[in-house]
């Protein structure tokens, strides 16, 4: 009986080198494939300043709500006239359904929420969803207010 130790089979490691290089290139694959969460939004057609109604002037209740890239990170920007503040997206995910996701960290009001908006048609987009990520509380569900029940309105790019 002979030993096994100590004894190569000529040939055999050829098949571990292009093994191991296939199985690194595709666990790389998802990364390289990844979006940016500026691309995400520049695909989707977010990017620029939203309202419901763009004649409006600046207050609590009409906002605008800007979404801007600034040094190749994608921001939320609010404006109420009387005062303004800006919060860096987490997350920008394009879902199977057409719907944008944005997860978006609001320092001043000590919150991450998560948002999904359906686009409606060039131009117009409604809030689908809204809730806070910390305590899963909804906002929004369905396109409606959970408080009452009525539908989201419309935002509409203003320029």
């Amino acid at each position: 009986m002979k030993s096994r130790i100590g004894s190569r089979r000529p040939g055999r490691g050829l098949f571990a080198l292009p093994l191991l290089a296939l199985l690194l290139c595709l666990a790389a694959a998802p990364a390289a494939h990844a979006q940016s969460n500026a691309e995400a939004a520049r695909k989707w057609g977010l990017l620029g300043v939203w309202k419901t109604d763009c004649a409006t002037p600046l207050a609590r209740s009409t906002p605008e709500l800007i979404y801007v890239v600034r040094d190749g990170v994608l921001y939320h920007d609010r404006n109420f006239g009387d005062a303004q503040d800006a919060s860096p997206v987490q997350l920008a995910v394009l879902r199977p359904d057409g719907t944008l996701e944005l997860t978006v960290q609001f320092a001043e009001l000590k919150q991450t929420r998560q948002y999904a908006f359906r686009k409606l048609a060039e131009g117009r987009k409604q809030v689908v969803m809204n809730r806070n990520v910390n305590t899963d509380e909804y906002t929004v569900r369905d396109g409606k207010l959970v408080s009452n029940g009525n539908p989201m309105p419309v935002q509409y790019r203003c320029r």
